[in-house]
């Protein structure tokens, strides 16, 4: 099983402007959008495009590729698959991006400014358990994958699956793959974040217990 996290998106572009002070916030084109609906930047496609050629190379072959319905992980997973012209494709909404709520497309200080009492109350409960309010937690998100790998353990057994998703979405994967606690989700995020276009790898192994017997072969792997 390998996962995608889909390609630099217009949202992702602004936010790192954000990050290094360029921007105090999001433009007004981009606050106007559903967080669904946020397209690829020329980066993204760009990196989609390289990265489907790699896949193509490493693995050979998709038997089924799932992707999230939002707009950036639906045209990587687009780009990528004409590489496996013979792959089903199918639109998953439980590999959706994790819901933000209230703090959809807010900047820190905005969160802070708007919503105090929010901001406060996610300083207190960190970011794994903090549920915004018409938002998800992590253990939220965790829910609907482990019901949507429960799907793929009764119907796609010995099957080659790609799933293009989101980069919290991704780390909930591990979370329940590997028997990861908050403490060490936590930690891969702040050490290694996942990166636009980045790959996961699994490879089945009949040795490890307990089930699933999954090992991770890489993490984070993206192409320069």
């Amino acid at each position: 099983m390998v996962l995608l996290r889909h390609g630099q998106s217009r949202y992702n572009e602004e936010r790192e402007l954000v990050n290094r002070g360029v921007l105090k916030t999001y433009s007004a084109a981009l606050k106007a959008m559903r967080d669904a609906d946020y397209p690829l930047s020329a980066q993204g496609v760009n990196q989609a495009k390289k990265t489907a050629r790699f896949l193509k190379k490493h693995y050979g072959r998709f038997d089924i590729i799932f992707t999230s319905p939002f707009a950036r992980a639906l045209k990587t997973a687009q780009i990528v698959a004409r590489q496996f012209p013979t792959a089903q494709f199918i639109i998953e909404e439980r590999i959706r991006e994790k819901e933000f709520g209230i703090a959809d497309g807010l900047t820190a200080e905005e969160l802070k400014e708007f919503f105090p009492h929010e901001y406060a109350r996610k300083q207190k409960e960190k970011k794994y358990y903090y549920r915004p309010p018409g938002g998800e937690s992590y253990p939220d998100v965790n829910l609907r994958i482990w019901s949507f790998l429960n799907t793929l353990v009764r119907e796609h057994a010995r099957t080659n699956i790609l799933i293009v998703s989101h980069s919290a979405v991704m780390l909930c994967f591990r979370k329940l793959l590997e028997k990861l606690d908050e403490t060490d989700l936590l930690r891969i995020d702040k050490d290694d974040e996942l990166k636009n276009c980045g790959i996961i790898s699994y490879h089945y192994d009949p040795h490890l217990k307990p089930k699933p017997k999954l090992k991770l072969e890489f993490y984070n792997k993206i192409l320069e």
